[in-house]
């Protein structure tokens, strides 16, 4: 702005000098001629979209387009050129999302709702079963090979199905397995979730059903709250009434592997010969193989149970484990609070997250003439929350199997056959 001044100045005395002389005036300057326009910038490529995620994960977002160049300016400058827009990723199938921070498992928009709940814990495990599970290659979940002592029940991976976002654990027979076991599902088989004493492995012998197990890999939980929501089985249609509707356990527990090593128990067992009150169980034991009846305690309770209340409806089974008590909850409601006794003192050691279809062919449960096979129970989701640091300093640690202190590395700590024994 000071140099045009200064010309302008300039020029103004030059034309008073030549006027006073009589010289005809100098022609006006010719005018500039005008910048050509800067070519408007190319705008930049629209992003690719991000790829569907896989089991429910998030799509990536796609990245930002390049902004176009600027035009070269001449008198008036072109515009520059605007950036591509990218396209956001989108949303893994069966509408499931990233979880919150700090959550493992696969989530939803009811996991973020769900962060909250609990005041003073802290969520770090959600399962909402929107979509399949891969049992042979998930980092938490897997499944058992077991086939426990008691009752005719065989494990395996296929009774396990995932569908309109549930779980179902499905317990059939290949023969009329009823009050005796037929034994129709041969024996002699080698099993890694239930080992003999003292051994990586046990022998399984001859069943009658094929049911399912889910759980959690590594002895890598213990205090805090637990909660499913889930029903048991009709196992007879024609019968509703207590020991005359099958004789099963639908559960939710926390169970640590090898029981014949430390035998820590805290499970909800929804029971056919209680139709319409909780059952559950708290077991400490040491070097036992078969169930610890002086080293348990098992209880049935009608305490704190929504009116109408039975076992086949969808309900949601808590529990929370802390140093000192044990708190059963139907539906956000205390059901039973259990105190450690000197057969059953505190549970101190952690454990693996499990949910089965248990069957048996007697009267322990029910009646096992009634079963009709086949029937399934039903998840609808299962939740941790981690007790506050200052109560739980250990668990769940990670990375896993290498973060886990050595008293929780037994000789076996396989699950089935297609695993790697991390124990030491």
């Amino acid at each position: 702005m000071k140099l045009r001044t200064l010309v302008i100045g300039l020029w103004t005395a030059s034309t008073l000098t030549l006027a006073c002389s009589s010289a005809p005036p100098p022609p006006s300057g010719t005018a500039g001629t005008t910048g050509t326009a800067g070519t408007t910038g190319a705008a930049g490529t629209t992003a690719m979209a991000g790829t569907t995620g896989t089991a429910g994960t998030t799509g990536m977002a796609g990245t930002t387009g390049a902004a176009g160049t600027t035009g070269t300016a001449g008198a008036g400058g072109g515009a520059a050129g605007t950036g591509g827009v990218a396209t956001a990723g989108t949303t893994g199938g069966g509408g499931a999302t990233t979880c919150p921070a700090g959550v493992l498992g696969h989530c939803n928009a009811e996991t973020t709702a769900a962060v909250a709940a609990h005041p003073g814990y802290t969520l770090a495990l959600a399962e909402e079963f929107d979509n399949p599970i891969d049992l042979d290659a998930d980092p938490i979940w897997t499944w058992s090979d077991g086939s426990p002592a008691d009752g005719q029940t065989r494990f395996r991976k296929s009774q396990i199905t995932f569908a309109g976002g549930k779980m179902m654990i499905k317990a059939e027979s290949p023969c009329a397995a009823k009050a005796a076991n037929s034994g129709c599902i041969a024996g002699g088989d080698t099993s890694y979730a239930e080992p003999n004493k003292n051994q990586t492995t046990g022998t399984i012998g001859n069943m009658g059903v094929w049911s399912g197990e889910l759980r959690t890999k590594y002895n890598n939980y213990r205090y805090g709250y637990y909660e499913a929501r889930f029903k048991a089985p009709t196992a007879n249609a024609a019968a509703q009434s207590d020991n005359g509707s099958g004789d099963y356990l639908s559960t939710m527990f926390v169970f640590r592997s090898p029981k014949w090593d430390v035998w820590n128990e805290i499970d909800v067992e929804l029971e056919p010969n209680h139709n319409f009150e909780l059952a559950g169980n708290v077991v400490h034991a040491s070097g036992a193989t078969g169930y610890p009846a002086g080293n348990a305690a098992a209880f049935v309770t009608k305490m704190g149970l929504p009116a109408n209340y039975s076992i086949r409806d969808t309900h949601t089974y808590a529990f929370e484990w802390t140093a000192t008590t044990i708190t059963h909850y139907v539906d956000g409601k205390v059901a039973r609070v259990f105190t450690p006794t000197g057969n059953v003192p505190a549970l101190t050691n952690s454990g693996k997250i499990m949910m089965n279809l248990w069957v048996f062919s007697g009267t322990a449960f029910g009646n096992g003439a009634t079963n009709t096979f086949p029937f399934q129970s039903e998840y609808e989701w299962f939740r941790f929350y981690k007790a506050p640091a200052s109560a739980e300093p250990t668990y769940p640690c990670s990375p896993t199997p290498a973060c886990l202190p050595a008293i929780d590395k037994s000789a076996s700590a396989q699950n089935n056959p297609t695993e790697q024994n991390y124990g030491k």
